[in-house]
């Protein structure tokens, strides 16, 4: 599987958007135990004031002195879960995608040592997991719900993994790897059919920002879902 996708990554050049100030990066880990490929994942802080206690890759925003976008996110993983940037090989890079709060965030792929223990920072982690890629291949670990913003329809994506709800940016670039790497193509549309995908309104947005409805903003970012 990890050389199936490292193909993949290294075939895939995936377009940017230049015109957005606004710029954040993450790291999504790879490492091979026991024959099996995961994904390690974190939980962010329930103290933190924005995306508490959501599941995410690490990363953040681009800090003034990062020298570019890889730096920012090598940066962010050693500062939350105590990840040597000497101890990560990038194999790749995904789409360009837009948060919430329309910051333009570059994924890179990096496969990491299985002996790897996670030093998390208590103020913005509150857990490391890793997480079987071949969970998120089994629709049966998967629901999609449906919310219309300023710039389209769209759908969000949850996987349920033990106490996790794994959902949002986190989930869509988990598919997008997938899809790039291992060619895999869900039984459940990834995109909205009235829409276009999130990888055509990441390069096509200019940086104007469109507030969301308070009303869904306050869900995304407060609720707990229970399946």
């Amino acid at each position: 599987m990890l050389k199936k996708i490292r193909r993949g990554l290294a075939d895939h050049r995936p377009l940017k958007n230049t015109q957005i100030v606004k710029r954040a990066s993450v790291l999504i880990p790879l490492l091979e135990s026991e024959g099996e490929l995961f994904v390690l994942l974190t939980q962010r802080s329930e103290q933190l004031s924005s995306h508490a206690g959501e599941v995410s890759f690490p990363g953040g925003k681009q800090d003034s002195h990062d020298a570019n976008s890889l730096q920012t996110a090598l940066r962010e993983t050693e500062e939350e879960i105590g990840l040597p940037t000497e101890k990560i090989e990038i194999i790749g890079t995904l789409d360009q995608i837009l948060s919430l709060h329309y910051y333009l965030v570059t994924p890179f792929v990096g496969l990491i040592g299985s002996d790897f223990v996670p030093k998390p920072n208590a103020a913005e982690i509150g857990a490391v997991f890793k997480v079987p890629l071949t969970f998120f291949m089994n629709s049966d670990n998967h629901w999609t719900e449906e919310f219309k913003t300023p710039i389209a329809n769209v759908l969000a994506h949850h996987f349920n993994f033990q106490e996790y709800d794994i959902w949002g940016l986190t989930s869509k670039l988990i598919l997008r790897l997938l899809e790039i790497g291992l060619g895999h193509v869900p039984d459940f549309p990834v995109h909205h059919p009235d829409s276009p995908t999130w990888m055509e309104r990441t390069l096509d947005y200019s940086g104007e920002e469109l507030p969301f409805d308070s009303k869904m903003l306050r869900h995304l970012e407060q609720r707990k879902i229970h399946r």
